[in-house]
C-alpha cells in the first residue's frame, strides 16, 4: 500500500509509475466494476469495462498531470466507457433482431409457398422409393433399419454382424443418392 496524497499518487501516474497504477487498480477496481454493472446490469460488460479504463489510464498515463480529483476523473472515464458499452450493446442488439426478423420473414415466405398437398406427398413417397430401390440390398437393408425402425448403429452392426463403420459408410451413401433425388422437397422430407 502506497502513503502518498491523493496529488503525489497523480504525479506519479502522470509518470507511468507501475506501483501507483497498481494502486489505484487495486483501490478503485471494485467500486468501478459496481457502478458498471449498476448501469449495465451484465458482469462481463462491466468487467470490460472496467478493464478498458485501467487500459485507457495506463496508456494514456501523461495527461495525469491535469487530474484534481481522482476519484471524479476515474468515475468520468468509467461512465464514459459504459456509455460507449451501451451503444456498442445497442446497435449489437438491432442487428440481432434484424437478423432474427429477416430469418421470420423467410421462414414465413418459405412456409407460405410450401406446398403439403397428398399429391405431393405421393410424389415424395414415390421417389424416395424409386431412390431406395437404386441402393444395394444392404445399403438399403441397413437405411431402412435406421430411419424406419429407429434402430442404432451398433444395433444394426450386431443384428447384421457387420462393423459400425459400415453401417455408417451405408447411411451416408444411402444420404448422398436420396438428397439429390429429393432436393426440391427437403423441407417437407424433413418432417
Amino acid at each position: 500500500m502506497l502513503n502518498l496524497t491523493e496529488k503525489e499518487l497523480i504525479q506519479n501516474l502522470a509518470i507511468g509509475d507501475s506501483p501507483a497504477f497498481t494502486h489505484v487498480v487495486e483501490v478503485y477496481q471494485e467500486r468501478l466494476l459496481h457502478f458498471s454493472f449498476h448501469y449495465l446490469n451484465n458482469r462481463e460488460a462491466a468487467r470490460d469495462v472496467v478493464q478498458d479504463v485501467f487500459a485507457v489510464i495506463w496508456e494514456n498515463h501523461e495527461k495525469f498531470h491535469k487530474v484534481k480529483n481522482l476519484s471524479s476523473w476515474l468515475f468520468t472515464l468509467t461512465k464514459n466507457q459504459c456509455l460507449k458499452k451501451i451503444e456498442h450493446l445497442k446497435v449489437a442488439q438491432k442487428h440481432l433482431s434484424s437478423l432474427r426478423h429477416k430469418q421470420l420473414n423467410l421462414s414465413q415466405d418459405s412456409l407460405s409457398h410450401l406446398d403439403t398437398s397428398p399429391l405431393i406427398f405421393n410424389e415424395i413417397d414415390s421417389i424416395f422409393r424409386q431412390t431406395l430401390e437404386k441402393l444395394s440390398p444392404q445399403s438399403r437393408r441397413i437405411f431402412e433399419m435406421s430411419r424406419f425402425e429407429n434402430k442404432k448403429n451398433r444395433e444394426i452392426a450386431d443384428e447384421l454382424n457387420i462393423s459400425i463403420k459400415t453401417v455408417e459408410a451405408c447411411i451416408t451413401k444411402a444420404l448422398k443418392v436420396l438428397r439429390p433425388a429429393l432436393k426440391q422437397y427437403l423441407p417437407v422430407v424433413f418432417f
